[in-house]
C-alpha cells in the first residue's frame, strides 16, 4: 500500500483552525474587550464586570449605576466607536445588565 500525503500551506491550516465556530467566537470576544477598553478608557473599563457579543448585540455588565446611565444616554456614540475600533459594522445594539 502506498501512502499519499497532501501538503497544505501553514497559513491555510491556521486560517482553517481559527475559523472554527467556537474558536472564532472566543477570539472575537477578546477583540471586543480590547475595543471596549480602547474606546472608553481605563477608568470606565475598571467598572466593567463582563462584556460579550452575540448576534449583533453587545452585552455589558457594569458595577456603577451612574456609569450605567451614562452608557444608556450615549449608546449610539459608543456603538460607532466600537464598530470603528473593530473595523466592522457588527454591533447593532448595547444591552446593559
Amino acid at each position: 500500500m502506498k501512502r499519499t500525503f497532501k501538503t497544505n500551506k501553514m497559513e491555510s491550516m491556521i486560517d482553517n483552525f481559527l475559523n472554527q465556530k467556537k474558536i472564532s467566537d472566543g477570539i472575537f470576544n477578546v477583540k471586543i474587550n480590547e475595543a471596549w477598553k480602547n474606546s472608553v478608557g481605563n477608568k470606565i473599563f475598571k467598572y466593567t464586570k463582563s462584556i460579550y457579543y452575540k448576534n449583533g448585540n453587545l452585552f455589558i455588565q457594569v458595577d456603577n449605576p451612574i456609569l450605567k446611565q451614562e452608557i444608556i444616554y450615549s449608546k449610539g456614540a459608543i456603538i460607532k466607536l466600537l464598530n470603528k475600533e473593530i473595523k466592522q459594522e457588527l454591533i447593532k445594539k448595547i444591552i446593559l445588565k
